[in-house]
């Protein structure tokens, strides 16, 4: 059980470290933590009370141990179904109204307060009772959770790990603490330590690898975050260096050029011309990649997108290939709270990206919709696809897969990364190499006023 209580208050303390303030995460690190309380009883009344007793501890302190015992027990058999329920109505919300919300925790634990103040003793544990109530808490925390659908195959894989690291544990702890006991079968949560191991093992692949309750996409944003503002800060002083010493050479060039026309030396005019050229190149890169990552500031109004896509349709197909055929499916009307300018270039960006990977021609498709929590856009290409190493990449800022040139520093999908980081929504990309690629950019419905805010990012 030592083994179980480390693998619980682990599991909640990444929760409470990586993602305080969402209450889904907050809910479930109470889960996890009840849970854990249910091993450290356990702990205490296998291993530290029988040490304590054969090392002399005191009587008090016996006493003690054991009141510490069941306070965890019953921390655990109360708490595990109390915070599982609003782990689960925070993972997918029903909509209720505001006072019913506000009045759904006392209304779960209400039955708690009359078993404990009407059956004696309160430990051990009445199972007879309790199972009446904490089996249908169970029950519809496990429908809730498995009743969430995710539009998106980026939240549903993300949808389907969670679910698998946390509903078949909790029924299994279930039928082992509840059910079993109130028919007499006593002690089978001792049974428990699989189903936790399975699930600790889990969580920690899919918060690497898949994402557990968008906990991956917290880390990969911190990454992010970090790379973008080294880039801001480190172009602003570069850019700032090179200016002054570009200065200077454009004046020393001036001086050299006078005194080559007067002493009538052509090969030095020549010269001083390559050096004045290369030092305007050089002004003219600073400047952009300056402007590719500049301080992004949002101006949000309502938009409708199948409005804004439409006029983007239109300037696309001016200088599209014949060798590509486009199609663009826009549900309307679309209502979203975005800055126009950066939701166009955001998804200008992706549209270029798409029309770049298919040099010989091929399908674009851009599709705008809804779901019941979000506003998406979808850019669709069967062009020559990434590969897995380069997908994991592709957001960081100065990363491409075209190749070096004037024109392209690789920040285009980090500025739309940063874009709809402000617009509380996200970007994913799929791809398979030789297939193409989709990639989604998705707005939350509900209608924030975010005002005007800055983040560093990169502008394509």
């Amino acid at each position: 059980m030592i083994a179980v209580l480390i693998m619980l208050w682990t599991v909640g303390l990444v929760l409470l470290v990586f993602d305080p303030h969402k209450p889904a995460a907050r809910w479930l690190a109470g889960l996890v933590f009840c849970g854990g309380s249910g091993a450290l009883s356990a702990v205490i009344g296998d291993n530290i009370m029988p040490y304590g007793a054969s090392h002399g501890y005191s009587p008090v302190a016996l006493l003690w141990l054991d009141r510490a015992r069941m306070a965890a027990s019953l921390v655990q058999y109360y708490g595990l179904p109390f915070t599982f329920a609003m782990f689960a109505s925070r993972y997918n919300p029903v909509p209720l109204p505001d006072f019913l919300r506000k009045a759904l925790p006392y209304a779960v634990l209400a039955p708690v307060a009359f078993m404990m103040l009407t059956i004696r003793p309160v430990h051990p544990i009445p199972f007879r009772a309790v199972v009446f109530w904490a089996v249908p808490v169970v029950a519809l925390g496990a429908y809730l959770m498995l009743s969430r659908r995710e539009a998106l195959y980026l939240l549903r894989r993300n949808h389907r790990y969670t679910t698998a690291a946390i509903v078949p544990a909790v029924l299994f702890c279930s039928v082992m603490n509840y059910l079993l006991p109130a028919l007499g079968i006593t002690e089978m949560w001792r049974y428990n330590t699989g189903a936790i191991a399975l699930a600790f093992a889990l969580f920690v692949i899919a918060i690497f690898k898949y994402g557990f309750l968008d906990m991956q996409f917290l880390i990969t944003r911190k990454m992010l975050d970090i790379s973008l503002r080294a880039v801001t800060s480190g172009t602003a002083v570069l850019n700032h260096a090179i200016k002054n010493d570009v200065g200077k050479m454009k004046l020393f060039s001036a001086k050299i050029t006078a005194y080559a026309k007067d002493t009538n030396q052509p090969e030095l005019l020549e010269d001083i011309r390559v050096i004045e050229a290369a030092a305007v190149h050089i002004q003219e890169m600073i400047a952009r990649v300056k402007d590719q990552t500049q301080e992004l500031a949002l101006r949000t109004e309502q938009l409708d997108l199948s409005h804004v896509l439409r006029e983007l349709s239109r300037q696309v197909s001016l200088g599209l290939p014949a060798s590509i055929d486009s199609r663009w499916e826009l549900q309307s009307p679309l209502p979203v709270l975005a800055d126009r300018a950066q939701l166009l270039e955001a998804v200008s960006n992706l549209v270029n990206n798409a029309v770049e990977a298919m040099p010989s021609g091929g399908e674009l498709l851009v599709r705008a919709y809804q779901t019941p929590k979000w506003a998406v856009i979808e850019v669709r290409d069967t062009g020559s696809g990434i590969s897995p190493a380069e997908l994991k990449r592709v957001l960081e800022p100065f990363y491409t897969t075209k190749g070096a040139s004037n024109r392209n520093f690789g920040l285009g999908l980090s500025y739309c990364y940063h874009v709809m980081k402000l617009h509380r929504g996200n970007l994913h990309l799929e791809s398979k190499p030789g297939k193409g690629t989709v990639a989604t950019i998705h707005f939350p419905r509900r209608e924030e006023k975010h005002g005007t805010n800055s983040v560093a990012g990169g502008r394509g």
